[in-house]
């Protein structure tokens, strides 16, 4: 028995680890370091979102594919690759991004903890990397051995949690951007377009993953990665630009 809770302990660290790494990595880009209280409240509420997120995309999909099969159904062996993008941009994608979205607007943007333009940013990618934790500790806790357990871990943290901490950036940068404006209108339509621009980045890159067990050539298998390495250079560029904002411009 106590060998059983060890190995549920090593695989709870083995899975959390990652985006812990990645939390440091990011939390370091800000001269003004966040409230630890306030990082572990979002942090938490990513990881809750996860299940409404499973909800409403199981909903939602199903909707979708009822109403308009041309675009959704991808669970048909003649699925095509239209229909995969439709799917995993909008029932995925945005969804995930969207909730992403919804816990800073409501639990961020009006704490006092938010004080600057690149708080934006970074309580996005703190949402995502909560949310990427308990995917990652759901696909964790599927394998055999603590081995095969680090070795997708790790795999993760260069992939699936990485990808979810830059489409959040993404988005975090056009919120960043639209904080100063008074027009409600220009500040929504900022926003969505930085949600859609995450969103489509995500679900190109789900497409890609999932079409890997079908790869013929190099290109199938790089691909993923290269959205990876473009995403991380938007970020990148966003990150130097956000923090050129003055503080304040925050509204």
């Amino acid at each position: 028995m106590a060998l059983d809770y060890l190995k549920y302990l090593l695989y709870f660290i083995v899975g959390i680890l990652p985006c812990i790494i990645w939390l440091i990595f990011y939390l370091r880009q800000d001269v003004h370091p966040e409230s630890n209280r306030k990082i572990i409240e979002i942090f938490i509420l990513g990881m809750i979102i996860v299940a409404p997120v499973l909800v409403i995309e199981n909903l939602l999909g199903n909707f979708l594919v009822k109403i308009l099969p041309t675009l959704f159904d991808v669970n048909s062996a003649s699925s095509t690759l239209i229909q995969m993008f439709f799917y995993y941009i909008i029932v995925i994608g945005f969804v995930e991004e969207f909730f992403k979205y919804f816990v800073v607007k409501i639990r961020a943007i009006k704490s006092s903890h938010f004080d600057e333009p690149i708080d934006a940013m970074l309580y996005m990618i703190i949402t995502s990397l909560g949310l990427a934790a308990v995917e990652n500790l759901a696909v964790i806790f599927q394998t055999t051995e603590i081995g095969s357990a680090i070795l997708i871990s790790v795999i993760r943290l260069l992939t699936a949690i990485f990808l979810h901490s830059l489409a959040a950036a993404i988005t975090g940068y056009f919120l960043a951007t639209s904080l100063s404006l008074r027009n409600k209108w220009k500040r929504f339509l900022i926003v969505i377009s930085g949600l859609l621009l995450a969103s489509v980045f995500h679900g190109v890159y789900d497409v890609s993953v999932v079409n890997l067990e079908k790869a013929t050539n190099i290109f199938d298998f790089l691909f993923p990665i290269v959205i990876i390495m473009l995403m991380g250079i938007i970020v990148y560029i966003f990150f130097v630009k956000v923090k050129r904002i003055p503080r304040s411009s925050k509204e």
